[in-house]
């Protein structure tokens, strides 16, 4: 048996184009049941009008991941909720709060809701009649202002609503800001976040942005901080709570493969995209470049399994 040492909790944050199935398997097995992942956020019509396609295209028969969505109609969020009370292997839903890109906001999800407090509470009681866990994530603030009333006045709203759990990234949103620029524009603000945290001690707020230094984890801890939302640096190197001492993995080239055997069933499977994934690790093996180029040529997984098993030396 795998031995793991987890000393902390973490949550893989949903970005799209990085938390697909291959990349969220790939972070299960590695840090087994002490790491929750998200997927990418799935808007509510998607599951509405093809409920099996796209619950079966973001999520694998052994499911252990946690869904986000994103909605602005309380009835579709309802319709939304109704569906997902029948599907037994997802027991976690996120609302999406948060998302500042040109995209969302033009059908006003995401961020861009929260310019309406009345729609989001209306859009927040028909979610809660999910059945297992319901949580949010959003952002400290709407525009480069800070302004406390903000985010004061959404947290009193999830707690009167019953919404414990809320995902926090710990800087602003600026709607007309592309994506990127929502990610470092918009300085990071801890200090409102533990603010926040002692403000609502009843609530289980989770920091999320810049979350990947050991100073920074050290700073949270020591308020008693130990839940932690993380996501660009896991898509850079997927072991970087090991090189920062945090975690300690051992084995790795069996979980790896358990990985690929798991997503060998998957009817979706594209073995471009799970190599793309497996590239976040392999910058922590020897001779990397080399490997890469010989990942890059190989057309399916039974191969894949084969070369890991063989040539993968970890450092």
């Amino acid at each position: 048996m795998n031995k793991r040492i987890f000393s902390m909790n973490y949550y893989l944050a949903p970005m799209m184009g990085y938390t697909d199935c291959y990349f969220r398997s790939l972070i299960e097995n590695i840090y087994g049941n002490r790491v929750l992942t998200f997927s990418e956020m799935i808007v509510d019509k998607a599951i509405i009008h093809n409920e099996i396609k796209t619950i079966s295209k973001h999520f694998l028969e052994k499911n252990k991941s946690a869904i986000q969505i994103a909605g602005s109609d309380p009835q579709e969020i309802k319709r939304t909720i109704n569906i997902l009370n029948r599907i037994d292997i997802i027991k976690h839903v996120n609302f999406n709060l948060g998302c500042p890109s040109s995209r969302v906001q033009e059908n006003m999800l995401g961020l861009a809701l929260t310019q309406n407090y009345d729609l989001v509470k209306k859009c927040l009681f028909e979610l809660i009649n999910y059945k297992h866990e319901v949580s949010v994530k959003c952002r400290l603030g709407l525009g480069m202002n800070e302004d406390k009333n903000y985010i004061f006045s959404y947290l009193n709203l999830f707690k009167d609503i019953g919404i414990k759990k809320v995902f926090i990234h710990c800087r602003n949103g600026v709607l007309n800001l592309d994506t990127k620029k929502n990610r470092t524009i918009p300085q990071i603000n801890y200090e409102l976040f533990l603010e926040c945290s002692k403000k609502f001690p009843e609530m289980e707020l989770i920091p999320n942005g810049e979350v990947n230094d050991l100073e920074t984890f050290n700073s949270f801890k020591s308020k008693n901080i130990n839940k932690y939302m993380i996501g660009r640096q896991f898509s850079k190197d997927a072991l970087f709570l090991e090189k920062l001492k945090l975690e300690k993995i051992n084995d790795k080239t069996s979980l790896v493969l358990d990985s690929i055997k798991e997503l060998d069933n998957y009817k979706y499977l594209n073995i471009n995209l799970l190599k793309k994934s497996l590239f976040t690790l392999i910058n922590n093996v020897s001779n990397s470049k080399a490997i890469k180029k010989d990942i890059s040529i190989i057309e399916n997984t039974k191969d894949l399994h084969n070369y890991i098993e063989r040539k993968i030396i970890w450092t």
